[in-house]
This record gives structure tokens, C-alpha cells and sequence, in this order.
């Protein structure tokens, strides 16, 4: 099973270039407010708006809802982009933060 982070991610990256941008500007501005990040559901608020954002995940496949406009008529719109955008920081640095240390050299295998 996808992570929901890759499942927001691939999503976002289909997202128009219009919510891409603004999508951005709003998630490095701080607009976006994780209010729960779980495996199955993750909602936020953004603050552009005051719009809720919700992606959950509905039989292996991605659910998004935003209470916008356009997140309303389904459209993945800039609130989205940005928590998507959200979404992906905070996994990438979950991950790294879980991941081994680096080895600090190489040492010769005995044969």
C-alpha cells in the first residue's frame, strides 16, 4: 500500500500551474495548519481563506476535499497544493530523522 504522502504528492503534481503557484506561495508563507497527519486520513487548515482540507485514503485510492470553491467542485485547488506541499515536508523529514546514521567509513570485508 502507497504512503498517503506519495498518494497527496502524485496528485499535486498534477495539479494546473495556477494552484501549483499559489499553492506554494501559501504552504512557504506558513499558511497551512496540519491539524492531523495519520495514515489513513490527514486534514489541515489553510489559512488563505479559512479553507479545511481533507485527503483520505478510500480503497487504496486518494479522497481529497477542500471547502473552497473549487475544492467543493472537486477541482484540486491551491488549499490542497498546499498541504499537499505540507505533507511532503513533514514526511521527508520524518523520514530522516528515522533513517540510519550514514556510516562514518568503509571497512574491508574479511575473507
Amino acid at each position: 500500500m502507497q504512503r498517503i504522502a506519495d498518494l497527496i504528492g502524485a496528485e499535486a503534481d498534477r495539479a494546473d500551474q495556477v494552484a501549483l503557484a499559489h499553492g506554494n506561495e501559501l504552504e512557504k508563507s506558513g499558511a497551512v495548519q496540519l491539524v492531523r497527519f495519520s495514515p489513513p486520513l490527514v486534514t489541515a487548515e489553510v489559512a488563505d481563506g479559512a479553507a479545511c482540507v481533507e485527503f483520505r485514503i478510500v480503497d487504496g485510492a486518494l479522497r481529497w476535499y477542500c471547502t473552497c470553491l473549487e475544492g467543493r467542485s472537486g477541482i484540486f485547488c491551491a488549499h490542497c497544493v498546499a498541504t499537499a506541499q505540507s505533507v511532503r515536508v513533514r514526511a521527508d523529514r520524518k523520514a530522516s530523522q528515522e533513517a540510519p546514521p550514514a556510516p562514518e567509513g568503509t571497512f574491508p570485508i574479511a575473507s
